[in-house]
C-alpha cells in the first residue's frame, strides 16, 4: 500500500505549527531480504538512514511481516541489528511503530538511543512461539536541537538470539524547547519591532531575553536593561519571536528582521 504523508512548517503571528519529518521506507531500494549494513537518503530532505545486520520486511515473500507496505527488519542485538536517523535540524519528539517479526519465541523488547546515550525503551512484547501481528507505536520525547542521531535498536544487555522486529511510519517533531505561548505574544517590549541592526527595548532594569527563530530554536540571547541595545544584524532576514520576564511576568514580542 503505498503511503504518504504531509511535511509541513508553518508560522504566523499568534501560531506556530512546527515541521515535521518522516520516514516510510518506500522510496528506498537498498533493502533486501538479507541481513546487510548499508545506509540510504531518507524521505524527508536532509536525513540519512543508517543500519546494521537489517532487510526488508518480508512484503514481497510468503513471509509477511509489514506493517504498511515497506519497513525495516532488526535481527538480534549481538550484531547489533540497529536502524540509526541522522536528523539535521533538531528533534522534538520520535514516533515510530514496530511489531514482531518471525515466530521465535524470544523476548522482543526495542531500545532508542540519541547520540549515542540510551533514554528510552518499550516494552517487552512478541514472547512466545509464533506469529503475532500487533502494532505497537512508540513516542519519545527528545527535545534537542542542532544534528540529532536518533537510533532504534535493542537495550543494552539483551542476550544474544533472534529476536526479529519490524519498524515503520517513522515520524518526528521540529524541537519546541524553549518555544513560546503564542498566547504570551505582547507589544511594549521591544521598542522598534521592525529592525536592520539594533533592538532596543521597552523594560526597566536588567533582562534576560531571548531570540527565537520561527522553527523555535534560540539564536540569541542577551541580559539587557532600557538604555542598552542588542546587535542582531547577525540574523537572517525575516520573522523572530523575543521573550523576556517583565516583571515576573513571561512576555514574548514578534519582530521583522529586515
Amino acid at each position: 500500500m503505498k503511503k504518504f504523508y504531509s511535511l509541513f512548517a508553518i508560522a504566523a503571528f499568534g501560531s506556530m505549527v512546527f515541521a515535521q519529518g518522516t520516514e516510510n521506507f518506500e522510496a528506498q531500494t537498498v533493502l533486501t531480504s538479507t541481513y546487510a549494513d548499508g545506509s540510504f537518503s531518507g524521505q524527508t530532505a536532509g536525513v540519512t538512514v543508517n543500519f546494521v545486520h537489517s532487510r526488508n520486511e518480508g512484503l514481497s515473500t510468503s513471509e509477511d511481516y509489514s506493517i504498511s507496505g515497506k519497513g525495516i527488519m532488526l535481527r538480534r542485538a549481538d550484531e547489533p541489528s540497529s536502524v540509526e536517523f541522522t536528523i539535521p535540524n533538531g528533534v522534538g519528539t520520535f514516533t515510530f511503530k514496530y511489531r514482531k517479526a518471525f515466530t521465535g519465541g524470544n523476548e522482543r523488547k526495542l531500545s532508542v538511543q540519541v547520540d549515542g546515550a540510551e533514554v528510552a525503551t518499550s516494552t517487552a512484547f512478541g514472547a512466545g512461539s509464533g506469529a503475532d501481528a500487533t502494532v505497537y507505536t512508540m513516542n519519545t520525547v527528545i527535545n534537542k536541537s542542532g544534528v540529532v542521531k536518533v537510533k532504534i535498536t535493542y537495550p543494552n544487555g539483551t542476550p544474544a538470539g533472534n529476536r526479529q522486529v519490524t519498524i515503520d511510519d517513522v515520524s518526528w517533531t521540529a524541537n519546541t524547547m524553549g518555544v513560546v505561548d503564542a498566547s504570551s505574544i505582547k507589544a511594549g517590549l521591544v521598542k522598534n519591532t521592525f529592525v536592520k541592526e539594533n533592538l532596543s527595548f521597552g523594560v526597566t532594569g536588567k533582562t534576560s531575553v531571548q531570540i527565537f527563530n520561527m522553527n523555535g530554536q534560540e539564536v540569541s540571547s542577551a541580559v539587557v536593561d532600557g538604555n542598552s541595545e542588542l546587535n542582531v544584524a547577525f540574523l537572517p532576514k525575516g520573522a523572530y519571536i523575543v521573550t523576556a520576564v517583565v516583571d515576573g511576568e513571561k512576555v514574548s514580542q514578534k519582530i521583522i528582521k529586515k
